[in-house]
């Protein structure tokens, strides 16, 4: 049965990324999945609600994404850099899941409250900047301003080389997180 669910989550997330979510109706997606329609609303209850597990899904695999290789013994920088290389080659590594994620906060169907229960999977990296703040390394501002223009420059620059526009490279790649560290960290 988990696999009939995965299955209508994988297609789902192929189809919405090809057609857009309002050129994605459900028979579609159960076709493709190979399912009956009638299977698709045993899992969900609408089309809102597939849509929102599949956000919800990204969201957590983002977050254990972000944490990777996370250690609290290096300092507030080193934590940073690791932070958004971590989000930035999920985004290369993932771009189905990237364009479907960028196309859903730029929706109408955006549910403010699925966006409040998916606070959670990534409460660390919010911890993490309040931490910096209190110990003087990071500006100190509203923790979701900082954290969403973090967000926003590494959306941008995993919109760069996914659309290639330039090649990012190693050393160019550290120039850019330093530029967003340099935007956060207190001088």
């Amino acid at each position: 049965m988990e696999n009939k669910k995965q299955r209508i989550l994988d297609t789902t997330l192929k189809l919405i990324t090809e057609r857009g979510f309002h050129d994605t109706p459900m028979s579609l997606v159960a076709k493709e999945a190979g399912v009956a329609a009638g299977t698709i609303y045993h899992y969900f209850d609408s089309k809102e609600e597939l849509i929102s597990e599949l956000y919800s899904s990204l969201k957590a695999k983002m977050g254990e994404v972000l944490v990777e290789k996370e250690s609290n013994s290096k300092s507030i920088k080193d934590r940073f850099f690791r932070f958004w290389e971590n989000l930035y080659r999920f985004f290369l590594s993932h771009p189905q899941e990237f364009k479907f994620l960028e196309q859903y906060a730029n929706s109408p169907l955006v549910d403010k409250g699925v966006r409040e229960e998916n606070k959670s999977h990534y409460q660390g990296i919010l911890n993490f900047m309040e931490e910096g703040m209190q110990v003087g390394v990071l500006r100190p501002m509203p923790v979701l301003l900082m954290a969403n223009l973090v967000y926003g420059h590494i959306v941008n620059t995993a919109k760069l080389q996914l659309n290639q526009e330039f090649d990012i490279q190693a050393d160019l790649l550290q120039q850019v997180i330093q530029s967003s560290w340099d935007g956060v960290r207190i001088n």
